[in-house]
């Protein structure tokens, strides 16, 4: 799969727009798929019997994961055209606002919409996939940009935000 992966990054030409996201996703899903499978072979053990507030709740995670991830797009469209690394809207606060946007908020608030433990373990693992797989994304950043990049990446959350860098202490 790794293979696959760094053939895409080296050659896929629509690399520049989409990045290691359609890869991602379908990691993604496909875990989804099996902790569905999952959820229903162990009978659904619950997060919490109060199911409609965090329904939701996680209906609140959706709508801001989506809305960040709109937020991330409009932004980016304007700098696809210069070359230039972006780090104005949402990526001031993230490096990958729009992989964020659904691992980290959108995929909460499913796993919480399905009121499941099974989907929470869902939401954990897609983590460490997600780090791994942008680790690529972040080398073809650093070839780019050099400095710079590594300048941003360390005042920027990859997929949650830093709120307090060592600037602000």
């Amino acid at each position: 799969m790794w293979i696959a992966l760094e053939y895409y990054m080296r050659e896929n030409r629509l690399n520049k727009y989409f990045g290691i996201g359609p890869m991602g996703a379908f990691i993604s899903l496909l875990l989804f798929v099996l902790f569905a499978w999952f959820d229903r072979v162990i009978g659904h053990p619950v997060l919490t019997f109060y199911a409609l507030p965090i329904k939701y709740f996680g209906a609140a995670l959706v709508i801001f994961g989506l809305g960040l991830h709109f937020w991330s797009f409009s932004t980016l469209r304007n700098w696809w055209t210069d070359d230039q690394l972006c780090t104005m809207g949402p990526f001031k606060y993230f490096r990958h606002p729009m992989y964020a946007a659904w691992i980290t908020f959108i995929s909460s608030g499913v796993a919480l919409y399905f009121n499941s433990w099974v989907y929470f373990f869902w939401v954990i693992l897609l983590h460490p996939v997600w780090h791994k797989l942008v680790k690529k994304e972040e080398i073809t950043m650093i070839d780019i940009f050099g400095g710079v990049y590594r300048d941003y990446a360390e005042r920027t959350g990859r997929f949650i935000p830093k709120i307090l860098t060592r600037r602000h202490l």
